[in-house]
């Protein structure tokens, strides 16, 4: 719907978080073709990114940290936990430290995959950290994103590391 707005007249920087919207809409749905035709894309149009676009100040964001993180959530929403685990840690190696909130979506999206392939220390760590860094800050999305991953470690309520992470969540207040 939004890609009918713009079209191709649109800078590619634009065309490129247009066509990750879509693409994290069609992965939430669990529809796969969609969604990876809708990331190439989504990566042809930054590809296609110059650095003297004129790009609108609510688009400026959208760069290669940013399309890696898009990546991560739609194949953690499409249950290809190998890939979300990839494009996730790519995120946030190519992610600067001052975007802290953008980079504790990205690692709860990184523990939810490493959850997703059966690493539940290192889920619980990662989550551990993130639910950290939440409590520090005054950001709905950001408690949101870390109660969605509690409620993907409920199965796993009565092992050793899930008991630990409470009780690290627990001792934050």
């Amino acid at each position: 719907m939004a890609q009918q707005g713009v079209g191709t007249s649109a800078p590619p920087v634009v065309q490129a978080l247009l066509h990750a919207c879509e693409a994290r809409g069609h992965g939430v749905l669990g529809e796969v073709r969609a969604c990876t035709a809708s990331l190439v894309r989504a990566e042809r149009a930054l590809e296609a990114a110059r650095p003297g676009d004129d790009v609108p100040y609510w688009a400026r964001f959208f760069d290669e940290a940013q399309l890696a993180d898009e990546f991560g959530h739609c194949h953690r929403d499409l249950q290809q936990f190998r890939a979300a685990a990839q494009h996730a840690e790519r995120s946030l190696q190519l992610r600067a430290p001052a975007y802290a909130r953008s980079r504790l979506f990205c690692r709860v999206v990184l523990a939810s995959a490493r959850l997703g392939l059966g690493e539940l220390d290192q889920a619980c760590s990662l989550g551990a950290e993130a639910a950290g860094q939440a409590a520090e800050m005054r950001s709905v999305r950001a408690i949101e994103y870390v109660r969605d991953f509690e409620r993907r470690l409920e199965p796993y309520r009565d092992a050793a590391p899930v008991r630990g992470y409470r009780d690290k969540v627990a001792a934050l207040g």
